[in-house]
């Protein structure tokens, strides 16, 4: 609803009002008005010519100075200044500035020739000549790095809340594996790795026990849970080979040190010194060296289990042990496992934690940027086992899930696909 038009008596009151007291601030408490209704009224009874002839005359002197200013900054049409300071000086430099506000500006101004004279004033500019972004077209290394299965292990959802037996391991190896595939493929895929090993088994003999005698919960025996994580393997791997090529890669491990390295050499086996396999796996990818390199274009990629060396010498040890590949390798990544959970950071000077895994939630840590190239990326690798009897009872309750990372030949990692349990 529209304002209503100011009735000429409260125009005029306020007209007297300035008259009689000579300033705005004293009509207006005269009038028992607040200073900005009081102007208000005092501009109207002004359009109206209310103030009488010393009003006009100084009506005129502000629009000439109004006009002056205008014509000073190059506005034509005084009405679209907006304000301006106004500096007086005498011969010895004295003198005064005001800050001048105009009172008419955008009056009778129509918002259409506005517009339209912003659209007449603009040039037409030329697209950038920019260079076109690298494209890799079937060209990503997906890798695959099922991490901290732990065939064997047994978590009773009674006691944890979780069920977690051969069965479960087995279901999570292969649909997960499938599941990484179908939301990595229409990414372009040219090379697969797929990572072995990491506590693929829960204990490492027949007396239930880790590679240091630590007892476990087990579900069956060594020679079922040896089985059941070959065949699951195996299929997974195949279902890998129908995209692209695969490279296997093992890596040694706290809970199976001498029968997960003996599982990953079973499953490799068909495969081993096959010029044309599908699949390859070659003696340094399947040997028992703790930390293993692998190089595509300008990606180095260092994996290990994540028990022995410290994060802060893993770039030094990257340094040291690829030094084939670090000079023309700018995207530097380490993928650890071990802990089970997400643990995502940058190490330059100074370490940045960027993600992370906490009971019931992950965070996303904001801060300075660090960027691929620059610096080393290192990231923990989340595992598809449930917590058992001890690990529920300490509290360390994982997000189970399986992963994937997709890494562009010259830009680094462009993505990572997780699939959650």
């Amino acid at each position: 609803m529209p304002t209503p038009r100011l009735s000429d008596e409260l125009a005029k009151a306020a007209a007297e009002a300035m008259l009689l007291h000579g300033s705005a601030v004293d009509a207006a408490n005269a009038l028992g008005l607040d200073l900005k209704t009081y102007k208000n009224r005092l501009l109207r009874a002004r359009e109206r010519g209310m103030l009488g002839a010393e009003s006009a005359r100084e009506q005129t002197v502000d629009d000439a100075a109004i006009l002056e200013a205008a014509q000073a900054g190059g506005i034509e049409d005084p009405r679209n200044l907006s304000h301006f300071w106004k500096i007086v000086k005498d011969d010895t430099g004295s003198g005064y500035s005001l800050f001048v506000k105009n009172p008419r500006t955008g009056q009778n101004v129509s918002v259409a020739d506005m517009v339209r004279e912003a659209i007449e004033g603009m040039s037409v500019v030329k697209p950038l000549a920019l260079p076109p972004r690298p494209r890799a077209d079937n060209e990503h290394l997906l890798v695959i790095d099922l991490a901290d299965v732990h065939f064997l292990k047994l978590a009773v959802r009674t006691e944890t809340g979780f069920e977690y037996n051969r069965e479960v391991a087995r279901h999570r190896v292969v649909e997960g594996t499938k599941s990484l595939l179908r939301m990595a493929e229409p990414m372009g895929i040219g090379q697969v790795l797929f990572v072995l090993g990491n506590d693929a088994l829960h204990v490492d003999g027949p007396r239930s026990t880790t590679t240091s005698g630590t007892f476990q919960d087990s579900d069956g025996t060594i020679f079922q849970g040896f089985m059941d994580a070959a065949v699951a393997y195996n299929e997974a791997i195949g279902e890998a080979a129908k995209i692209a090529n695969v490279d296997l890669l093992h890596c040694m491990s706290n809970h199976d040190w001498l029968m997960g390295w003996a599982l990953s050499q079973t499953i490799a086996a068909p495969y081993r010194n096959q010029a044309n396999s599908r699949i390859r796996a070659t003696d340094y990818n399947l040997s028992e060296r703790h930390r293993k390199y692998y190089c595509y274009e300008s990606n180095l990629l260092g994996l290990s289990h994540g028990d022995g060396a410290k994060e802060e010498k893993l770039y030094g040890l990257m340094v040291q042990e690829a030094r084939d590949y670090i000079s023309r390798c700018k995207n530097l990544y380490w993928l650890l496992h071990h802990v089970h959970h997400k643990d995502r950071k940058t190490r330059g000077e100074l370490p940045f934690l960027r993600e992370k895994d906490h009971n019931g939630m992950t965070a996303l840590v904001s801060g300075k940027p660090q960027f691929e190239g620059e610096h080393v990326n290192i990231e923990y690798v989340r595992s598809p086992s449930a917590p058992d009897s001890w690990h529920d009872r300490n509290g360390y309750v994982n997000r189970q899930a399986v992963e994937c990372f997709l890494y562009h030949p010259q830009l680094g990692q462009r993505a990572r696909f997780t699939e959650f349990f």
